[in-house]
């Protein structure tokens, strides 16, 4: 039977109860790698020979992974294109008909903390990293392994600065909107494009930093008194800023911009002056599932993962930077590396997703009437 939370316990409570105080890994218990421990590990999971797992719709990914994981250790990989919400809803669905059939879960901190970890379905993944690779706190930034909540049932793998605003540099020069306030000048008017601030996840995270930075008056004037074109639909997005419809466009798609970038657009990047810059982390929370179907496959799939050839795959794959020091990331763009000395709001901060984002949400969503 499933562990799960107390059904009495509204939003507001469970993120309570969760823990506030959170060092995301700078205070984890200490944690050694177990050579023994690992090769048993690798023996008892070659016999189950297969594993489970539901990420990203990302074809390079899944063949990433897949090859990845096989090649080292002959064990096959059965790949589920979702980790999204869609996910939440199949694996409800499934363990309430008694049915478990996913081993390994890699998403972003929606479904991940607030449907999977919330119902009790996974596992503390600490509890089962042994290779020395991994738990070699010198191999990642910070000097720790970045588990994601106090009880480590998550850890996160990927971190990099999103950009939040992107310019046709044909219509005009990025120096025309240097600020995030620079964006209210009158002239700009219905004329620009935004995400849509009532959409769960990226959409949350975006109108939320504007809120927690700016304030109220912002949020009001950007998203009603400027009548941006409000967008859905990041394909059809990027190819109106890419032909010169409009002249920027407010949390844009990264993957879209680039996908213009690669076809000679003039499409780039603006990093405005009166604000924190953006961490995101894309799919990079792995989460290990209960009663997983190939308990050891499982184990031994994340240990890969999190090692330096499965971050140097899952990192080139989808085209993130990993939380990984020693693997050759020069392919990364310079935009996406953090600053040491810069300000950043982190998106994926788990006291950001659960105490400060959902309220700051609340509030922008009231104002806006959403």
């Amino acid at each position: 039977m499933d562990h799960c939370f107390n059904p009495k316990l509204d939003r507001r409570r469970f993120i309570a109860g969760a823990g506030a105080a959170v060092a995301f890994g700078s205070s984890a218990r200490a944690q050694t790698g177990d050579s023994g421990a690992f090769e048993q590990l690798i023996a008892a999971a070659k016999k189950e020979g297969a594993v489970i797992i539901d990420g990203p719709p990302n074809d390079e990914v899944r063949e990433a992974l897949s090859s990845g994981f096989k090649n080292r250790y002959g064990i096959s990989v059965s790949y589920i294109s979702s980790g999204s919400s869609r996910s939440g809803a199949r694996v409800r669905a499934e363990r309430a008909a008694g049915k478990f059939l996913l081993d390994v879960f890699l998403s972003g901190p929606e479904t991940t903390l607030l449907t999977f970890l919330k119902s009790g379905w996974l596992d503390p993944i600490s509890k089962v990293l042994v290779d020395p690779e991994v738990t070699n706190t010198a191999n990642w930034a910070d000097n720790h392994l970045w588990y994601v909540d106090p009880e480590q049932y998550v850890v996160r793998v990927l971190r990099f600065v999103t950009p939040s605003l992107a310019v046709n540099t044909k219509v005009i020069a990025a120096s025309e909107i240097p600020t995030w306030k620079s964006i209210l000048d009158p002239k700009w008017r219905g004329k620009f494009i935004a995400k849509d601030p009532s959409t769960p996840g990226a959409g949350a995270s975006l109108i939320s930093y504007f809120y927690l930075t700016f304030g109220p008056d912002f949020v009001k004037s950007l998203y009603v008194d400027q009548k941006p074109t409000i967008s859905r639909d990041p394909r059809q997005a990027a190819q109106s800023l890419a032909v010169g419809n409009v002249p920027f466009w407010v949390g844009p798609d990264q993957n879209e911009v680039i996908r213009f970038q690669n076809l000679g657009y003039p499409v780039d990047w603006v990093a405005p002056t009166d604000g924190p810059g953006v961490l995101s982390g894309g799919f990079g929370f792995v989460s290990l599932v209960k009663n997983a179907p190939n308990p050891n496959a499982s184990k031994l799939f994340v240990n890969w993962l999190l090692s330096r050839e499965g971050q140097n795959a899952f990192g080139k794959a989808i085209a993130s930077m990993s939380l990984r020091t020693d693997i050759d990331q020069s392919w990364a763009p310079d935009y996406t590396r953090p600053i040491p000395a810069a300000s950043y709001m982190d998106t994926y901060d788990y006291k950001f997703i659960l105490e400060q984002r959902d309220p700051a949400y609340e509030k922008a969503q009231k104002l806006l009437g959403l």
